[in-house]
């Protein structure tokens, strides 16, 4: 059975062409005037119209959902291509390199991990005693080593390789209309503050 370096490609693929696709249905939203969303009693809807809602909170969580998808496909689509260039300029394949610096590294958990692991989730074992629980934990555990130790090889060749997101976040517009202010209202910076007083 294979293991693949971080995920399977296929999901990457996956994820990076749905990535494509809402970037290029936002693109073609943008450059329309504004697209119709859905009409009412002969009346069209645009997001022009979800921006009134909640004070802009629909289209915000909207814009940011569509931020999450791409930042999400970029980062996966980053890691792949760093893992398959650090394989090929060490001429091996990429499950090689995975096993030479994530699989080999990861260590055995020790008796007291697996033992505390045990007590602190007793309850969801179902009765079972400590030496009929090991072979899960110590599953549990080494897969969670793994996922570190993946990470920060990851991180490692995202260092010597200068990796800069350029990806922007989606602008957040706050309307102050009726709100309490301080200083004047052509100050170049507006500083917000968001306070709870319950």
């Amino acid at each position: 059975m294979k293991r693949h370096g971080y995920g399977s490609r296929g999901q990457l693929w996956l994820m990076v062409l749905s990535c494509v696709l809402v970037t290029a249905q936002t693109v073609q939203a943008e450059s329309e005037t504004p697209s119709v969303w859905a009409t009412l009693n002969g009346r069209s809807i645009t997001e022009t119209d979800l921006s009134a809602v909640n004070n802009g909170q629909t289209a915000r969580t909207m814009h940011n959902q569509v931020y999450q998808a791409r930042k999400q496909a970029l980062d996966a689509f980053i890691t792949d291509q760093l893992i398959s260039d650090e394989a090929k300029k060490r001429g091996i394949s990429r499950e090689q390199l995975v096993q030479q610096e994530v699989d080999a590294k990861i260590p055995e958990p020790s008796a007291t991990e697996v033992e505390q692991l045990y007590n602190a989730n007793k309850g969801r074992l179902g009765g079972k005693s400590l030496e009929e629980s090991k072979p899960t934990i110590i599953a549990h555990l080494k897969s969670q080593k793994r996922q570190t130790q993946m990470q920060d090889f990851v991180r490692s060749l995202r260092r010597a390789a200068g990796v800069k997101f350029l990806l922007k976040p989606p602008p957040l517009n706050v309307t102050l209309d009726g709100e309490p202010t301080r200083g004047l209202a052509t100050a170049p910076v507006t500083i917000v503050e968001f306070s709870d007083f319950q």
